[in-house]
C-alpha cells in the first residue's frame, strides 16, 4: 500500500516538473508596453506607436478645423488652426515610449 502511494506521488511530481520549467522560461521573455497594452516584440510596439501618431494627427486636425469653422473663422484661419491641431495631435500621439 505504501509503495502505491509513493509511486503515485513520484509520478505526479514528475508530470508537474516540465510544466513548471516551461512556465518559468516564458516569464523571462521581454515584453514591451505602450499605452497600457503589452506587446511581444519591439517592432509590434513601434507599429502601434506609429498608428497612434497618425491617428492623433488626423483627429487633431479634424477637431481643430471643425472647431474653428463653427466659431466663424474664414478658410485661411481654419486651415491654419487645423494645421496647428494636427501638430499637437501628432505630438500627443507619440508622447509615450515603447
Amino acid at each position: 500500500m505504501m509503495r502505491i502511494i509513493t509511486t503515485t506521488l513520484i509520478a505526479a511530481l514528475a508530470m508537474g516538473m516540465p510544466t513548471l520549467a516551461a512556465a518559468k522560461s516564458k516569464s523571462n521573455q521581454t515584453r514591451y508596453e505602450y499605452n497600457g497594452r503589452y506587446y511581444n516584440s519591439l517592432e509590434e510596439c513601434r507599429a502601434k506607436k506609429r498608428k497612434a501618431e497618425k491617428d492623433g494627427t488626423i483627429v487633431g486636425a479634424a477637431v481643430a478645423g471643425v472647431g474653428a469653422a463653427v466659431l466663424g473663422a474664414n478658410l485661411g484661419e481654419t486651415a491654419l488652426i487645423a494645421g496647428g491641431g494636427a501638430l499637437v495631435g501628432n505630438q500627443l500621439g507619440k508622447s509615450k515610449k515603447c
